[in-house]
């Protein structure tokens, strides 16, 4: 994607109410409860806005519960895949507690299992940009409003926590940066700089704020 000048991206995406857009960075199935989501967690920005290219949702389901994630729950029926989890084998009743495999354990399903989806899943260039930081080491402060340049260095950097249950062989939380191969990074900076959201908030993990 990046070759034509489109800017592929690990992130969620989601659609207020008013047509806004945000871009969310940094955990998958992040902005459940927004009026709309374009996708869960692959995205690509062109000149044109954004569009989700996964299709569907790739969502943790280690101790689910109708409780806490109804519109997972209620999105696990025929069509779902599940990866990695214990079922008991004549009532073919999940276990969402069991680890014994691994923590990481998915449920894939298509974007229309959820309630709220936007469908066609597109829509135009974002208004707000969070980036959501695993930051296990206390570097960042618990919510930024990060200016352009700021915001660049953050996309370019990546820093983020390796953690067990999503990491393998990772047993104790692991700083690291995520950075980009595919072309030199100044190629995406341009880019970046171009696509001028309105608001930049940079966020730890498990922080939750409205913007």
């Amino acid at each position: 994607m990046p070759k034509p000048r489109i800017l592929s991206l690990h992130s969620g995406s989601n659609m207020g109410k008013d047509g806004d857009v945000a871009l969310v960075f940094g955990l998958s199935g992040t902005g459940n409860h927004i009026r709309y989501r374009i996708g869960d967690d692959e995205h690509c920005w062109s000149d044109h806005g954004v569009l989700n290219i996964e299709g569907g949702c790739y969502a943790k389901c280690i101790d689910l519960a109708k409780e806490k994630e109804p519109d997972i729950w209620n999105a696990i029926k025929f069509g779902t895949v599940l990866e990695n989890v214990v079922f008991e084998e004549h009532t073919r009743e999940v276990d969402y507690m069991d680890k014994s495999v691994t923590e990481n354990t998915r449920a894939a399903y298509p974007i229309e299992y959820i309630p709220n989806a936007k469908i066609p899943c597109v829509g135009p260039h974002p208004k707000n940009v969070i980036l959501l930081a695993c930051d296990a080491f206390g570097v960042l402060p618990p919510v930024s409003k990060l200016n352009l340049a700021q915001t660049m260095y953050h996309f370019i950097s990546g820093y983020t926590t390796l953690v067990a249950g999503t990491e393998d062989g990772i047993k104790e939380p692991t700083a690291t940066f995520s950075t980009l191969s595919v072309n030199q990074p100044s190629h995406y900076i341009i880019d970046d700089h171009k696509k001028k959201a309105s608001k930049i908030v940079c966020l730890k993990e498990k922080t939750f704020i409205k913007i």
